[in-house]
């Protein structure tokens, strides 16, 4: 599954300086924006888990 955004194109290729679809979608240092957000719900599912068996 592509993630589409539209935003200013950054490849020197590119010649259209109007917004349109970007087929990299949003990213941050290079890694995807929704594997940022799937590993900070897991991480925070997994210390929820801990703290929960570390209080019995």
């Amino acid at each position: 599954m592509k993630i589409r955004t539209e935003g200013v194109c950054t490849d020197p290729e590119c010649h259209n300086p109007e917004p349109h679809a970007d087929d990299q979608g949003t990213r941050f240092f290079g890694v995807p924006a929704w594997l940022y957000c799937f590993v900070t719900v897991m991480g925070l599912g997994v210390a929820l888990l801990g703290y929960t068996f570390a209080t019995r």
